[in-house]
């Protein structure tokens, strides 16, 4: 391939990964074109991303580029004797290795991946030393040249800032949906305290301080209690102007 019309596809490829994460949240789908770019300009068979999932308290998280890559890696038994384990472990890239040398090395995988017809594997961290998230492992019939490895490194790279970004919106997302909830449990309290306020003849400080030893009592959350108020679900007393215990 003349170097131009590989420039092209680089380009290309590092574009489509850039439009895919700016319009599809989808951090699956994203790890997975990363996956199938690396094959195409690696050189490589197979390309497997491995990496720690956040959302799932760091459990292990697969995109492959096809699904032999995929259950080679994920049906792995022994996921530290792996070199992608070794690569996360490390930080540190775990140079071309012959499969047929590393039987004791990382027993299970070397079976399987030889069984398959693969006689190589390259593993390449994800993100910088002190916070790598994962390993882009890549595996062929024979070792990627230099140029595959950079360009495999700078898909690495790709990868890992989109696990980063992924994580940072999922925390804001997590951020958004508890202030919502706590916005909504504030006008439900509102509301319940107006209302009880009003049946009562009392104040609205009063009502909140009522409904929040009768929540305690009860041993219910103020705001489940302030929407059984509001619905008329809620057992609490109407003739009084004091209600609840002291």
């Amino acid at each position: 391939m003349a170097a131009s019309e590989a420039g092209q596809d680089v380009a290309a490829a590092f574009a489509e990964l850039a439009e895919t994460l700016a319009s599809d949240p989808d951090l699956g789908a994203y790890l997975d074109a990363a996956c199938r770019h690396c094959v195409a300009l690696a050189g490589v068979d197979h390309a497997v991303i491995v990496h720690r999932d956040a959302a799932s308290d760091g459990a292990r998280q697969v995109a492959a580029s096809g699904e032999m890559a995929d259950a080679l890696v994920s049906g792995c038994p022994d996921p530290a004797a792996t070199p992608w384990a070794e690569c996360m472990a490390t930080g540190q890239p775990v140079p071309a290795a012959d499969l047929r040398d590393s039987r004791d090395r990382w027993p299970w995988f070397s079976g399987h991946a030889l069984a398959a017809g693969l006689r190589t594997v390259t593993a390449l961290p994800l993100g910088a030393h002190a916070e790598v998230t994962g390993a882009l492992v890549l595996l062929g019939g024979a070792a990627p040249d230099p140029a595959g490895i950079g360009l495999a490194a700078a898909l690495a790279d790709a990868a890992g800032a989109g696990i980063v970004l992924a994580g940072e919106l999922q925390r804001q997302q997590n951020a958004i949906a508890q202030l919502q909830s706590a916005l909504t449990s504030r006008i439900v309290i509102e509301q319940a305290k107006g209302m009880l306020a009003e049946r009562w003849k009392v104040t609205p400080d009063e009502a909140f301080d009522a409904l929040r030893r009768l929540a305690r009592t009860g041993q219910r959350r103020l705001a489940d209690l302030a929407v059984a108020v509001i619905e008329g679900r809620a057992d609490v007393p109407t003739d009084i102007t004091r209600p609840g215990p002291s």
